[in-house]
């Protein structure tokens, strides 16, 4: 059971309080193919509208055709409306970052968190399990909890990180000595709070230990297994080839697609195919959105 006086905490957190409402809204429009930017401009906040304009900008400075992006449907034609969801979702969570001085290392949070939303909608459509569109949301968002710890638990934080150098504790660990929960049941309780479907806040609570969900256990069980290969993966190095990649993740790979359907081994070669490439395309969108945070 998480604590009336975690609860309280985040009942505090209202930066971004129509976050719910407009993350749903956007990403209907984004789904329906007859959408076009002139919908999704007119349920985004002028935000949302400026960190578009902002990340399309840096992504496409330094090109010999360069003019400055103002308007956003040339950005999302920059972005991409697959890529467009993913700074929505991140926008509350990074900005609880910001002003820490480098505290908080932002970009291997955004890195990780695409990696495991990109790998369940991947594992999930593989093997028919689970919903992707649930599992990707669920797999973007399953680490929500520790920016939450960091920024509104500071003496909690402390202690947590005391404890995993002291005692030589996993983070898991340390959190549950420190909070008796872990960070996926506090990212749930505030997404909860928010009004997100159940479908995707057991992916955010469960995610550490999927044998405890009551529910939704397809869900979980993919991103769980979504988050152990995404931390195996290294997006400067295993992008050199497909071979390469191949060789050195398939064991893991193997691993994951065996909790579904049993594929023949040419499916089993597609399937790794296609998640190099889902994986190469979340390296180039990880490379522009943390591109000028870096600079």
């Amino acid at each position: 059971m998480i604590s009336d006086y975690i609860i309280k905490k985040l009942e505090k957190i209202d930066m971004l309080p129509t976050f719910p409402d407009i993350v749903g809204k956007v990403s209907g429009i984004i789904e329906d193919p007859k959408s076009s930017a002139s919908d999704l401009a007119q349920h985004m906040d002028p935000s949302m509208v400026g960190e578009v304009l902002r990340i399309a900008n840096s992504a496409y400075a330094g090109t010999r055709s360069f003019k400055r992006i103002t308007s956003l449907e040339h950005a999302i034609a920059v972005i991409g409306l697959k890529d467009l969801l993913n700074i929505i979702l991140h926008m509350p969570f990074i900005s609880m970052t910001d002003g820490d001085g480098g505290a908080f290392d932002r970009k291997k949070f955004i890195t990780h968190s695409i990696l495991c939303g990109t790998l369940a909608k991947g594992i999930s459509r593989a093997v028919r399990m689970g919903d992707p569109n649930e599992v990707y949301l669920g797999g973007i968002e399953h680490d929500v909890g520790v920016i939450v710890e960091y920024r509104y638990f500071e003496e909690e934080w402390k202690e947590v990180i005391r404890l995993m150098s002291s005692m030589n504790l996993t983070r898991v660990e340390a959190e549950r000595k420190v909070f008796s929960v872990d960070h996926g049941h506090i990212g749930a309780a505030l997404l909860d709070m928010w009004n997100t479907p159940k479908p995707i806040t057991d992916c955010v609570r469960f995610h550490h230990q999927p044998e405890t969900a009551e529910k939704n256990k397809d869900n979980v069980h993919v991103t769980h297994l979504a988050n152990s290969l995404a931390k195996h993966i290294d997006i400067q190095e295993d992008f050199r080839g497909f071979d390469e990649f191949a060789t050195k993740h398939r064991i893991s790979i193997k691993t994951a697609l065996a909790i579904g359907k049993e594929l023949s081994p040419s499916e089993e070669i597609a399937f790794i195919e296609d998640i190099y490439e889902l994986l190469k395309g979340a390296k180039a969108y990880i490379e522009s959105i943390t591109k000028e945070r870096d600079d």
